[in-house]
């Protein structure tokens, strides 16, 4: 069976009793081709978005139907508080609002709160702006930002957002409209971490289907979820702000990006998130640009066959990573210079470099470490969630293999990926390697910090000059030396890796020929930027 990019897979086979996870053994690969669609091949291929043309199809040619944005998975919940995941964003991002935002062009701005400042070394004063309130009519003031603060930093709250909350104590009142942030310590970067913490309205908030029923402050508001088909949001008409153009939103579940093409040629799609390289030439409109989004393969350093740094040096010496951008990626991604930063960022090093596809010196290394044969891995990866990720594990797989280890590539459900890559590194069904993307929309050092440290939510590293060296960056406010700790942090991270640095990568959207839209750096799909072209 070959798969998407001419990756041939021998064999998929699906196991319910465990939650959907997928084992995919390695397999051959084969370079990529350019995709082409034949009128014979498209004609036949539109039956199968039958669903998605009957449900759309009333509202072809007009100008009142519904922009539609699609995404490969579904997302478990769309409270924002509880998760980040880009596609359940794709939603909640549009509903819920944050005290403090970035602009397009990346530049902290004020949205919920009108102003702030550091009132001593562990407390932030928010100024809250008046004439707010929530879809359901709940008044936002200092008791709601005290609330929403308290509530996601709750032992007992299960989020995946728990390194955007690192340092921060609590929230008090001080009077209706101004609010008070506490943290653990001198922190520099609380005002970047309140960009990722959305306001929610207290009564809706605690009802059991405020996962399924959002309520929020934002440009949209939620008209329902039909499990495993789509979402709807329409226009917040008594929004604080500047109105958005479009009134209504479709955001359709469609796993297969073939579907997806056909369904952006057909008219039925606006916007398709991640299209793939060699679908750019078959659609209406294309945008592609270098995004702050990091592949990566993260080590569990605890396993014995890669607690040795010199094998994990070794296994990024085994990928040639320019092939990968190149093929795969059809040059829509670049090494990035192994760290999760770039250019301008807050830690970037500018002394590091991509490690060089050098196998010999991988085997040689391999062999140092005392594994001349190499040895077995599983490469864990999620179904659908990043752009070529199955094809990208099975090609990292395929490279390591080439110097002795045999990384077999297993798929799992978003969800079940999620939970199972947070089991610690010592503890048992804990992932050996994770293929993933790592999201600095901080644009700051600090950002990595649940991956690299020893009690990181997402860590299966424990490197106690890496922690000390963090915990002094987070703790000062003085930005040189905050820059200079993290660029201390990646020069480790390269002597001791945590992962193969693999791509920096460009986010491609397809867009409609209807739809006018630039994309933000910090790859949030904010409708209220949208236009449609008449």
């Amino acid at each position: 069976m070959t798969g998407p990019m001419g990756i041939e897979r021998r064999s998929i086979q699906q196991d319910t009793s465990r939650g959907g996870d997928v084992t995919m053994p390695v397999s051959k690969l084969v370079l990529p081709r350019a995709a082409v669609l034949t009128a014979v091949g498209l004609a036949v291929a539109l039956v199968a978005i039958g669903p998605w043309l009957e449900l759309g199809g009333a509202f072809a040619g007009t100008a009142t139907r519904p922009v539609v944005l699609t995404i490969t998975t579904e997302p478990a919940t769309l409270d924002a508080q509880a998760v980040n995941d880009r596609h359940s964003r794709v939603v909640s991002g549009n509903i819920f609002e944050t005290l403090l935002d970035r602009d397009r062009t990346g530049r902290l701005v004020p949205l919920l709160a009108e102003s702030y400042e550091a009132v001593n070394p562990t407390t932030w004063r928010f100024r809250l702006r008046r004439g707010v309130t929530f879809h359901n009519g709940e008044p936002f003031n200092a008791e709601v930002a005290a609330y929403s603060v308290n509530r996601i930093i709750d032992r007992n709250y299960r989020t995946t957002r728990g390194s955007y909350t690192v340092g921060i104590a609590g929230a008090r009142v001080v009077d209706e409209y101004t609010v008070e942030v506490l943290t653990s310590g001198v922190n520099a970067t609380l005002p970047v971490q309140m960009t990722s913490l959305p306001m929610v309205p207290p009564r809706a908030s605690q009802q059991r289907d405020f996962a399924w029923r959002p309520v929020g402050t934002g440009p949209y508001r939620f008209l329902g979820w039909v499990r495993g088909r789509e979402m709807r949001i329409a226009i917040n008409d008594n929004y604080w702000g500047p109105k958005p153009t479009i009134r209504e939103v479709v955001v359709r579940i469609i796993p297969d990006k073939q579907t997806e093409l056909l369904a952006l040629r057909a008219g039925e799609v606006d916007v398709v998130l991640d299209l793939l390289p060699e679908q750019i030439q078959l659609a209406p409109k294309h945008v592609s640009h270098p995004a702050p989004e990091y592949s990566y393969i993260a080590f569990n350093t605890h396993k014995r066959e890669m607690a040795d740094p010199r094998v994990r040096i070794a296994m990024n010496l085994a990928v040639d990573k320019e092939r990968l951008a190149r093929t795969i990626y059809q040059g829509h991604a670049r090494p990035n210079m192994s760290q999760h930063l770039s250019p301008g960022m807050v830690g970037f090093n500018p002394n590091l470099r991509p490690f060089p596809y050098d196998p010999a010196r991988a085997r040689q290394l391999l062999a140092e470490a005392g594994f001349p044969q190499g040895f077995a891995v599983v490469l864990n990866t999620p179904i659908g969630r990043y752009l070529k990720g199955e094809e990208t594990s099975e090609y990292v797989a395929q490279q390591l293999a080439q110097v002795g280890i045999q990384a077999r590539v297993q798929l799992h459900e978003w969800t079940a990926y999620q939970n199972l890559g947070r089991i610690p590194g010592d503890r048992p069904g804990a992932f050996d390697l994770k293929y993933g993307w790592n999201s600095n929309e901080w644009f700051d050092g600090s950002r990595i910090i649940a991956h690299i440290t020893c009690r990181g939510t997402s860590s299966k590293i424990c490197d106690p000059r890496i922690d000390e060296l963090m915990t002094r960056a987070n703790g000062t406010v003085d930005q040189r030396a905050r820059d200079e700790m993290y660029q201390q942090v990646w020069q480790i991270l390269n002597e001791n890796p945590y992962s193969i640095y693999l791509l920096q990568q460009n986010l491609i959207y397809g867009l409609s020929a209807r739809i006018q839209w630039r994309n933000r750096l910090d790859d949030e799909v904010r409708i209220a930027d949208m236009r449609l072209v008449r």
